[in-house]
C-alpha cells in the first residue's frame, strides 16, 4: 500500500553543492549524495520500500544554505495492506544521517492526503539573514584579518562584514521599500533560459533586530569586535538568489554607496541593468530557512478504512499543528 509523508528537517548547507538534485535526462532516480534531496532519498532506501522514494522539496537553496525548519514529501510503498510508521521513518532516517556523520536531523514525519504537494501547499517561507558588522570606533591593527577575530564557532553560519561607516538605520530604511508586491527581476540571478518567467513576488515583512553570536561559554567570555544583526524575511516564494542579492544591496545602502530610495527604482524598473555591478551579494553562509507554513486542514489524513493508520497519524497532525 502506498502513502504520502510530509517531513520536517533541519540541516547545515556547507557540505552540500545545493539543496535539489541536478537534473538528468535520463533519469531522476539516481544517488546525488552531495544535495540534501539526494541524501534524503539515499537514506530513505533504507527503508526498503518498494517504489523509488523521490522526494519533492517545499524550497530550492543554493549550496551553502542553511535550514532550521524546512520540508518535503515522498510517497513510500509497502507490501500488502500496511504502511510505514511515521516514527519508524524518522528514525530510520536519523540513524543513517547520524551513523554516515550527515548534518541532516529530521525533526517530524507525518501521513498527508495524496493529493498534498510540500511545495505547491506551502503558504508562506520565512527565511532569516545573520549579519556581523565591525563596531563602530573598533579599528583592527594594519596587519591583521578579521578572521583573527570571528569566533570559530561561527564558521560559515554568519556573514562577517569589516564595512566602514555601516549605518544600520540605512539598512532599515532601503529593507522597508522591498516590503509589498513587487517585480524582483532586478535582484535575480540572470537565467537566459528563464528569462521569461514571471519574476512578482510578495514579500509579507522584514524585521532587522539584534543578533547574539552563537559561541560557546568559553568565546562568550571574550569581548566581541561584532555587531550581530538578525534579518527575519516572511513571503510566499522567493525568486532565485533573491534574499542574498537583496542583503547585498542593503550593505551598500549602509554604507551610503547606494541611496535608500535606489532599492525603489530597482523595483519599479524591473531588469538586469537595473543591477548595480558593485553590489556584491550575500554569502549563502548567514542564509537559514527557517519555516515553511501550511494550513493544518491541508495536513489532515482521513480515510475511513484503515482507521487503525489514521488514528496513530492523527496525533503526529496535531503536534505539527
Amino acid at each position: 500500500m502506498k502513502a504520502r509523508y510530509l517531513m520536517f528537517f533541519s540541516y547545515i548547507g556547507t557540505p552540500f553543492r545545493s539543496s535539489e538534485k541536478i537534473w538528468l535526462k535520463e533519469t531522476k532516480n539516481y544517488a546525488d549524495p552531495e544535495s540534501v534531496q539526494g541524501i534524503i532519498e539515499i537514506a530513505l532506501q533504507k527503508l526498503r520500500s518498494l517504489n523509488y522514494p523521490k522526494l519533492t522539496l517545499s524550497s530550492r537553496t543554493d549550496g551553502g544554505v542553511h535550514a532550521l525548519n524546512a520540508s518535503a514529501h515522498v510517497d513510500l510503498e509497502k507490501y500488502g495492506q500496511n504502511i510505514y510508521h511515521t516514527s519508524h521513518v524518522t528514525y530510520t532516517l536519523n540513524k543513517y544521517f547520524f551513523k554516515t556523520g550527515t548534518s541532516i536531523f529530521v525533526r517530524q514525519c507525518i501521513r498527508v492526503p495524496d493529493h498534498f504537494n510540500a511545495r505547491y501547499n506551502a503558504l508562506g517561507r520565512t527565511y532569516l539573514y545573520r549579519l556581523a558588522v565591525l563596531k563602530k570606533g573598533v579599528v583592527l591593527p594594519e596587519d591583521s584579518t578579521i578572521a583573527s577575530y570571528i569566533p570559530i564557532e561561527e564558521w560559515k553560519k554568519c556573514h562577517f562584514l569589516r564595512l566602514p561607516d555601516f549605518d544600520i538605520e540605512k539598512f532599515k530604511e532601503g529593507a522597508q521599500h522591498f516590503v509589498g508586491y513587487h517585480d524582483f527581476s532586478s535582484f535575480k540571478k540572470f537565467d537566459k533560459l528563464k528569462q521569461y518567467k514571471h519574476n512578482r513576488r510578495e514579500i509579507k515583512s522584514i524585521t532587522i533586530r539584534p543578533g547574539k553570536p552563537v559561541v560557546t561559554s568559553y568565546s562568550s567570555t571574550q569581548d566581541s569586535v561584532f555587531d550581530y544583526w538578525d534579518i527575519e524575511i516572511r513571503g510566499r516564494a522567493f525568486v532565485h538568489n533573491q534574499i542574498r542579492r537583496m542583503i547585498g544591496a542593503l550593505n551598500s545602502v549602509a554604507i551610503g554607496k547606494l541611496p535608500p530610495e535606489e532599492i525603489k527604482v530597482m523595483l519599479q524598473v524591473p531588469s538586469k541593468h537595473s543591477w548595480h555591478t558593485f553590489i556584491q551579494a550575500g554569502p549563502p553562509d548567514g542564509l537559514y530557512l527557517c519555516n515553511v507554513e501550511y494550513n493544518p486542514k491541508d495536513l489532515v489524513y482521513k480515510e475511513e478504512t484503515h482507521g487503525e493508520e489514521r488514528d496513530r497519524d492523527s496525533d503526529s497532525d496535531s503536534e505539527c499543528e
